[in-house]
């Protein structure tokens, strides 16, 4: 029967030490994504907020639950250790014939001036199910958000102005960037131009300008 001591002497030292400065910028790309200071700390503050979290060639991406979404990222700017306090970009994923619900992933991109490093925040969404806006946070949000409404249809609560973009107001054809839009659009157009066309010539370049 082993010894009970010895057992646990062994679990010790096989298990990984955490390193001295919890905080250390290298704990960002460290092996174990536990040590990630962002993560420690929103399993500390908001341990049911997180949803799952993927580590791939040294990006961290955090899926959160979509209530919790501005929340979260507020609670990473505002944070006086992490202060990720650029919002890099705001999009979309359609994940369509990958997975059965959510069908949506919206995406946060952050940036920590002061870290010098990034982190990828994701909240998952159904069709017709809103997504707290992260305008009362970063205004830059403000285009990135109604880009990502026109282009996916997705609801984001509390935008100061959420309408279309890139598309006219009136456009009722979907949005084009979900995985099922069909490439030429859903209504079939006439071509307008009907008259007979000129060919492309092509000159032989001689290597002398013309005079």
């Amino acid at each position: 029967m082993t010894d009970p001591s010895t057992t646990a002497l062994v679990e010790e030292v096989l298990a990984p030490a955490l390193p001295a400065d919890l905080w250390a910028r290298a704990n960002y790309f460290a092996d174990n994504v536990e040590w990630h200071p962002a993560l420690r700390a929103l399993r500390e503050a908001m341990p049911d907020s997180i949803v799952d979290v993927v580590r791939f060639r040294d990006e961290t991406t955090i899926h959160v639950r979509r209530e919790d979404y501005r929340e979260v990222c507020r609670y990473l700017k505002e944070h006086p250790k992490l202060s990720f306090n650029f919002l890099t970009d705001t999009t979309a994923v359609d994940m369509l014939k990958l997975r059965e619900t959510p069908r949506f992933d919206v995406v946060a991109l952050l940036y920590s001036l002061p870290n010098r490093v990034r982190l990828r925040i994701k909240a998952g969404c159904n069709d017709g199910e809103p997504v707290p806006s992260l305008v009362p946070l970063w205004n830059g949000a403000n285009w990135l958000e109604r880009e990502t409404f026109d282009m996916f249809g997705i609801i984001f609560e509390g935008h100061p102005n959420l309408r279309r973009m890139l598309l006219p107001d009136d456009w009722d054809e979907g949005h084009p960037l979900r995985k099922d839009y069909p490439l030429r659009g859903w209504r079939e157009f006439k071509p307008t131009n009907v008259e007979r066309t000129v060919g492309r010539q092509r000159t032989r370049w001689t290597g002398r300008e013309s005079s």
